[in-house]
């Protein structure tokens, strides 16, 4: 009989393979490990002109330059926004330490003196500030008007804002009827009246270049809520 023979395998291992595994690998950890331990090394913010850069970077807990992973893009978002004047935030980082914030700023629209804040067109009051060329809110507006009154304000240049000095919720009446429960009376900073209601608050944006073309001589109130889109212009009362 004849015996079995041991049948041995010989193993071939493939070292290129093998280095190439093991490079790609440690490509990848020391990739990993760099951008894990990857400090901030520079933060770039635009479109801020109230705000100072120091006011968002320290919103966002970045003052001390952390490690550039410690926070998600998200979390840098959400921590900037909770400052008022914050309207709009974007917020990218790079992998070369850089991280770079973009603001867009809310606007002030008036001052309302019922409760001695400001509010911006992002829906939000502050008390914070002294804000220059912003026109003063003298009395109280009914809750069902005042949101739509900001709305409505937040979609004016602020050149046009910068014009009014005063504004005074004001219903047209013929009597103890209501005609118009959303008018506004303006005091202008030229010594103007303008009325306007709500829905023609947009108006507001053609003031100077409609002035420019009336009398200059005396002043005078200048109706911009009539509906069918006329504006009417006659002299203050003596």
């Amino acid at each position: 009989m004849q015996k079995n023979k041991k049948i041995k395998k010989k193993w071939h291992i493939k070292w290129k393979s093998f280095f190439v595994f093991f490079g790609v690998f440690g490509i990848f950890f020391f990739a990993f490990f760099y951008i894990k331990n990857l400090p901030i090394r520079n933060i770039y913010i635009t479109g801020n002109t109230i705000l100072s850069d120091n006011d968002i970077i320290l919103a966002a807990n970045i003052k001390n330059y952390p490690k550039i992973m410690k926070y998600s893009s998200n979390t840098l978002k959400k921590a900037i926004s909770t400052l008022d004047l914050v309207e709009e935030v974007t917020v990218k980082k790079s992998l070369v330490g850089k991280v770079t914030i973009a603001i867009k700023e809310a606007k002030v629209l008036f001052y309302n003196r019922s409760n001695g804040s400001y509010v911006l067109s992002n829906g939000k009051e502050t008390a914070e500030g002294d804000f220059l060329g912003v026109p003063f809110l003298v009395n109280l507006v009914p809750d069902s008007f005042y949101e739509r009154l900001i709305q409505e304000l937040s979609k004016v240049e602020l050149s046009s804002l910068s014009l009014i000095s005063e504004i005074e919720y004001s219903p047209s009446k013929s009597g103890d009827i209501i005609i118009d429960d959303t008018r506004f009376l303006l005091r202008m900073n030229d010594g103007n009246l303008v009325y306007i209601n709500l829905i023609n608050m947009d108006r507001l944006d053609m003031y100077a270049a409609t002035y420019s073309a009336l009398p200059q001589t005396e002043k005078g109130i200048l109706e911009l809520d009539s509906d069918n889109g006329n504006v009417y212009f006659h002299l203050k009362e003596a």
